[in-house]
């Protein structure tokens, strides 16, 4: 039997999960005041009304970065916030390219999931686009979520630092297959030395949180919703600097998403990257 309706799972006071059916990972965060939505999917089902039947306060929607599977619902919305350095890939994303990304998505899951492309909603206009920094504060009463710039990803990532429950989401930003890889469409925009430093700022984070959540959470045909391995940024900062100091040159790697790569990985963390942005100066 085929799922059929999003997974939605409390993993906090007031806090909860939405899994847009394997595609990606957005989180809903409630304060006394208002509530925070952290990133919008891929647009196939309505989030802006399961939001509501989830908390009745006012909802602020903020995204971790660009991309086709976070912003691709920002159209439900008024108002969303994200990096300034990620307004041109938010407002340029087309249905065409949400619905091939569903594609993509449903070969990986194996038939778990009814959503189809023809469940991509399209949208007659786009939200109000305003930024978000580093240092930015969200007060959603008696909870306080705080900015961090985590860019590699993307040239704008951004990543929600939980004050509260000493959780922080940071979407694409560092993980068990995080892209940096280009293709003849995408030209490189950030590079393994941006990766190494979010990772290392992701590292000194550590003792104000104790749960990782990134935008992948029950990813495909994976139904756990765990946070990711306390040693991510471990992992990761050990990668980079082996990519950086010519230790590690990955092995070629042809892949779903953005084009031709190396990858290269350790322990809980991945990486995709053209290795014309470390060897070719």
């Amino acid at each position: 039997m085929q799922i059929t309706t999003p997974i939605v799972t409390m993993i906090a006071r007031r806090s909860w999960c939405i899994n847009e059916y394997g595609m990606d990972a957005m989180f809903l965060l409630e304060g006394a005041h208002k509530a925070l939505l952290i990133d919008t999917g891929t647009g196939t089902f309505n989030v802006a009304d399961l939001a509501r039947q989830l908390t009745n306060k006012p909802v602020m929607v903020a995204c971790t970065h660009g991309h086709v599977d976070h912003v691709g619902g920002i159209g439900f919305f008024d108002t969303v916030y994200l990096h300034e350095a990620d307004f041109e890939a938010a407002r340029t994303l087309s249905a065409e390219t949400r619905k091939g990304y569903v594609r993509i998505m449903n070969s990986m899951s194996g038939g778990l999931y009814s959503v189809t492309e023809g469940d991509v909603v399209e949208f007659d206009k786009l939200p109000e686009l305003k930024p978000l920094k580093e240092g930015d504060i969200i007060d959603l009463g008696g909870r306080k979520i705080v900015v961090y710039e985590t860019p590699g990803h993307t040239p704008g990532g951004l990543s929600f630092l939980d004050v509260r429950e000493r959780i922080i989401f940071t979407g694409d930003a560092c993980n068990g297959n995080t892209l940096l890889s280009s293709s003849d469409r995408v030209k490189p925009r950030s590079g393994v030395d941006t990766l190494l430093a979010t990772a290392e700022k992701l590292k000194s984070l550590e003792p104000y949180y104790d749960r990782n959540y990134n935008g992948h959470i029950g990813y495909a045909a994976n139904l756990t919703c765990a946070p990711m391995p306390e040693s991510i940024n471990d992992d990761a900062i050990r990668v980079c600097k082996g990519i950086l100091s010519g230790e590690i040159k990955g092995e070629p790697q042809e892949a779903a998403f953005g084009g031709n790569s190396n990858h290269a990985g350790y322990g809980a963390f991945g990486v995709r990257f053209d290795p014309a942005q470390i060897y070719e100066k």
